[in-house]
């Protein structure tokens, strides 16, 4: 039971990453597939406090490990899981091409990610973290569009990003990450509280995800992240 004592609290937000992660695969073999694109951002918002809190408070001897093991099953697995059990008929045979095509990418990605020096100021690549977020903002906002081709187009766009080398800014700063964290919230929320709105703030976190996606592309300032 020592185990525990080397838990710190960052560690234990990794852990809510996991669990949540683990809860959109539930969901997913429920059939309830947009709540479990719900539980992948309520896991994205504990990925970034564990995160903000290793740096300002400290790490635990286990945080790192922890943190690519958990975003492995809430970034990789469980969208991997929403892709494929959320197509049925004859799709179902090319979402499971793709639900591993997404998993293999998001793999190398974070494998890649623990191999370079934490130092550098940008990510190498898409992280799978905005990976994952793409996708449950796109399935949220347009859930009628999960079971067709277009899921699958985006999932080819997402792989590709993900293994490049485009430079993608770090989100450091309070304003940077107050705004991702109201944006969050107000998805998650609106999911149980505001349903019938709930595209409106998808719309928003899709959009904003958008303009993310092309910072490589339109050179957005790393200060802009940063503040």
């Amino acid at each position: 039971m020592d185990i525990f004592k080397d838990l710190v609290l960052p560690d234990i937000m990794t852990l809510t990453n996991a669990v949540f992660g683990l809860l959109a695969i539930f969901a997913a073999f429920s059939g309830q597939i947009e709540l479990g694109f719900v539980f992948v951002l309520v896991a994205a918002v504990a990925d970034g406090m564990d995160g903000y809190l290793a740096r300002t408070i400290s790490q635990g001897p286990m945080g790192e490990y922890l943190d690519s093991l958990a975003d492995a099953v809430s970034f990789g697995v469980a969208p991997a899981c929403l892709i494929y059990l959320g197509i049925s008929g004859l799709l179902r045979y090319a979402a499971g091409f793709f639900a591993c095509m997404y998993l293999v990418c998001g793999i190398l990605r974070l494998a890649r990610f623990n191999t370079k020096k934490k130092t550098i100021p940008d990510f190498e690549g898409l992280p799978i973290t905005a990976s994952a977020v793409v996708l449950s903002s796109y399935a949220l906002l347009a859930p009628q569009y999960i079971y067709s081709w277009v899921i699958f187009g985006l999932v080819v766009l997402l792989c590709y990003l993900m293994i490049s080398d485009h430079p993608y800014p770090k989100l450091r700063g309070p304003r940077a990450m107050g705004a991702v964290s109201v944006l969050f919230f107000s998805t998650i929320l609106s999911y149980f509280l505001l349903n019938s709105y709930m595209w409106i703030f998808s719309t928003i976190l899709f959009l904003s995800l958008m303009l993310y996606l092309e910072s490589p592309i339109m050179r957005i300032p790393r200060q802009y992240y940063e503040k």
